[in-house]
């Protein structure tokens, strides 16, 4: 495999290689053989993401995850590839057209000046790198016929799926409130005795809301943008304070810390739990996610198991 930059992925994900300047690593030594085909330490770090790779000193960037990660990829792709050569499968140029222009389209906003210059940036030739865009949608065509194609998820499959984890489709009672916070009581020049009890006004104004003689959008004090809240989350003492009480309801004081604030329960919705139409779509995603992954992995054990792949151990250079 070549040990330029892998622009078939990283032009689709924006991401820039920066593996051919890497010190410290020997980009040229072997991270595996497949069928033959050699992938590179320098390949393997191309198509990793470049936050990564400058991330971590040589010796632990080889020995990381992210490097065993993107070394699987390429084995995989190169296993798949070696599949559909032995099938003697072809691609249309059509196809192949259509999807360099997709990519070109997707990544450059269609500029192909702009695009020229990132091959040149690269060191590669267009024809490298439509040969690379073509090994690239032989792989996805492989994966939609071989995995793809072969998943089936069924009504009973949802349902089973959705009695098995039905405790997290429970959703608590939900409150929707509006608070406004009560400004603190004016002392300044005024006797503290004859100064109005803070608690007997702010129950005079919650009377007035309630009452529709004031809007709440009226009354002194800061406004909150109302919010839908669990009920089991509020503290104790707003959940006393809305108990049992209608929608529309201004309830309060209620002090918490050194605010004191009247609410408005503006919604209530009953604790309850989504039935199976209103996930449904979520959980065959998460079907659909979980059989493409067991078969996938089938598959590419089985082309393991009939093309020759040999792994090496590469060390930095430091």
């Amino acid at each position: 495999m070549n040990t330029k930059p892998i622009l078939a992925a990283l032009l689709l994900a924006g991401v820039t290689a920066t593996a051919a300047t890497r010190p410290g690593i020997l980009l040229d030594s072997y991270a595996a053989i497949v069928n033959g085909k050699v992938i590179t330490v320098g390949d393997v770090l191309s198509a990793m993401p470049s936050a990564v790779e400058r991330s971590a000193s040589p010796s632990a960037l080889l020995q990381s995850a992210d490097f065993q990660t993107a070394r699987d990829y390429l084995v995989e792709a190169e296993l798949i590839l070696a599949a559909f050569e032995m099938q003697g499968g072809t691609l249309p140029d059509r196809a192949i057209e259509d999807h360099i222009n997709s990519v070109i389209f997707e990544r450059f906003n269609n500029d192909r000046a702009a695009f020229l210059r990132a091959l040149a940036v690269e060191r590669l030739t267009f024809s490298e790198w439509r040969k690379q865009m073509k090994d690239q949608l032989i792989v996805q065509y492989m994966r939609r016929q071989e995995v793809g194609a072969k998943i089936l998820i069924t009504p009973y499959d949802l349902q089973q799926a959705y009695e098995r984890n039905l405790a997290d489709y429970a959703r608590p009672e939900q409150v929707r409130l509006q608070s406004l916070i009560l400004p603190p009581p004016d002392t300044s020049d005024s006797d503290p005795d004859s100064a109005p009890d803070p608690a007997t006004q702010a129950e005079q104004l919650r009377d007035q809301l309630n009452s529709g003689q004031l809007a709440i959008a009226d009354a002194p004090g800061t406004l909150a943008d109302p919010e839908w809240f669990d009920v089991p989350s509020l503290h104790p003492d707003i959940r006393a304070a809305i108990q049992d009480q209608a929608p529309g309801t201004h309830v309060g004081p209620v002090q918490l810390g050194v605010n004191s604030y009247l609410l408005q329960l503006i919604e209530r919705q009953a604790a309850h739990t989504l039935s199976l139409e209103e996930v449904a779509p979520d959980i065959e995603n998460a079907l659909r996610k979980a059989e493409f992954e067991r078969l996938n992995h089938l598959w590419i054990d089985s082309l393991r198991a009939k093309y020759f792949v040999l792994y090496f151990t590469p060390e930095s250079s430091e």
